[in-house]
């Protein structure tokens, strides 16, 4: 008996007879299930019936055509991995193959390698048909892997943001900068494949690996402890030159500073051919050259910086150098520097500090310091001061009074430190004493602890204001019996100067003078432009 689905065939000495498991069904799917047996001669009047009533019927009288052998089918995947066997099942009196018959049909196909018996005994103990099952396996390559580096800091993905993270797009910067012995890219090397083999006992190749140059420029070097890992031997900016890295000492940046390049914090120089807008921030160990205007924007060097476009502060940012500032023009700005600011043309309505001078001496008729707060060390130079307005325009050359202040609270406040120090130092000795002669009990042990916490904490705050004290006293010396305020042309009413602590207000209108303070009449005098010129500060 051969049956599938809902139908099923039965050899009986008289012929074959078909029966059924359900009614459900139509004509068509019994001429197809006899079609896949083999059958195409029946009995059309009986399988009416049969169609019609459900009931077994014989189909057709028994035929040695009908009653073939099995067929062992044999068939390969593309990469002859796998071996697949499927059974064209024998009719009725026709036995079914045995595992010796599969494994000979096998052979006879080259098939030599991972044979599984098993596989085998179940497919032909299931009986199934015309379903292939793989019943022969190769062994498979095992694929190896490309060289590849890995970058610890790209400098074309300098920050990774999180969906849930706040940005604060000012602050940030697309410039990756690094440090002598920073990690900056370590390579994997490449892994080779082993090769597999396939049923037929054919080599199966593992796909080729490549490798990598692993080459690098200047400010790079190969680690010694681990030749495959690259490390920073330079201070700078980590760039991608046609997919060579490098560490660039200077920074040069054609275009604003703005949300596209972010701010800057950088460890080397920095030169920008744009703007630096609002908001945004440049940082530099080195010089910084702007070629644009600054617009309320903070701009920090421990060099010199230099300013083409002028500075419009709006009164937010600051601009500090250790060095010079030059600037062509400068309105509501703040800047602050170690050495001198030369301005080109007008500073309106702005703060400047300056250790050594101010200078603001253009060629243009716009060459002016009006309104504002402007303070040196040594000089203010400019063409004209103030203006027709009579705009209040404050000018201090020499220590200003608020640093004299301070220089007066650093020495108070170390004077009182001493003093609580003095104190302290018998009770110490005191209790050192007990604690040599072995008298000091737990409350006498933990009052020693506390003095000898407060005597340290009081030796570092003196030791704090101590140094700057002596920064104070340093920049007293380099301003005492120094300091002028020089007007080329024209000085407005409205202007008040202070040189050295005296005071002077200018009620109207000088030409072609310098304030200078006689120590004698402990007032400011009116001198000549030209009054010891080149010598103060000299």
């Amino acid at each position: 008996m051969f049956e599938k689905d809902k139908f099923y065939l039965e050899a009986r000495p008289d012929g074959i007879y078909l029966s059924c498991h359900t009614k459900d069904f139509k004509e068509n799917d019994v001429y197809a299930f006899l079609k896949e047996w083999g059958i195409i001669r029946y009995d059309f009047k009986a399988l009416r019936k049969f169609v019609k009533d459900g009931e077994t019927c014989k189909v057709c009288g028994r035929s040695e055509s009908l009653e073939k052998d099995a067929r062992i089918l044999v068939s390969l995947d593309k990469e002859k991995m796998n071996a697949s066997v499927a059974i064209d099942p024998p009719f009725f009196t026709k036995p079914w193959p045995k595992v010796e018959d599969v494994k000979r049909t096998l052979d006879a196909h080259g098939i030599k390698i991972g044979v599984n018996d098993t596989a085998i005994q179940s497919l032909l103990a299931r009986e199934l048909a015309n379903e292939p099952v793989i019943v022969a396996t190769g062994i498979p390559p095992i694929e190896g892997k490309n060289a590849e580096i890995e970058l610890i800091k790209d400098p074309d993905k300098p920050f990774d943001v999180r969906d849930d993270e706040k940005i604060d797009f000012w602050s940030r910067s697309t410039i990756v900068t690094v440090h002598p012995g920073q990690e900056i890219a370590i390579k994997h090397p490449l892994v080779n494949g082993k090769n597999g083999v396939d049923v037929t006992g054919a080599v199966a190749k593992a796909k080729p690996v490549r490798n990598i140059d692993f080459s690098f420029g200047d400010g790079l070097k190969r680690d010694e402890m681990n030749p495959l890992l690259l490390i920073a031997t330079a201070e700078g900016q980590l760039k991608n030159e046609r997919g060579r890295l490098v560490v660039l000492p200077e920074l040069d940046i054609h275009r604003d500073i703005d949300f596209g390049i972010g701010s800057i914090d950088f460890t080397g120089a920095v030169k920008i051919t744009g703007a630096v807008r609002d908001g945004f921030h440049v940082v530099a160990q080195g010089n910084i050259t702007i070629n644009g205007p600054v617009e309320g924007a903070d701009i920090d060097s421990q060099g010199v910086i230099v300013i083409q476009g002028g500075v419009r502060g709006m009164g937010r940012g600051t601009i500090r150098a250790n060095g010079d500032i030059s600037l062509s023009f400068g309105d509501q700005a703040t800047i602050r520097s170690g050495g001198s600011i030369l301005v080109k043309n007008a500073m309106l309505h702005s703060r400047l500090y300056a250790q050594r001078a101010v200078v603001a001496l253009g060629s243009g008729k716009h060459s002016q310091i009006a309104g504002g707060r402007i303070e040196a060390g040594l000089e203010v130079s400019c063409n004209i001061l103030g203006s027709e307005m009579w705009t209040k325009t404050e000018v201090i050359v020499g220590l200003p009074p608020e640093q004299l202040e301070k220089r007066k609270i650093f020495t108070s406040e170390i004077k009182r430190c001493d003093e609580n120090l003095e104190r302290l130092e018998p009770n110490m000795q005191l209790l050192k004493k007990l604690e040599a002669a072995g008298q000091l009990d737990d409350k006498k042990r933990a009052m020693m602890m506390d003095l000898t916490k407060m005597k340290f904490q009081l030796q570092a705050a003196r030791e704090g204001m101590q140094k700057e004290l002596d920064a104070l006293e340093e920049q007293i010396a380099l301003v005492r019996d120094k300091g002028i305020v020089r007007v080329k042309d024209i000085c407005y009413p409205g202007a008040v100067i202070t040189v050295r602590g005296l005071t002077y207000i200018v009620n109207e209108i000088c030409k072609y003078t310098a304030f200078i303070a006689d120590d004698e009449k402990r007032a400011i005098v009116l001198v000549p432009y030209d009054y010891m010129a080149g010598k103060i500060g000299g």
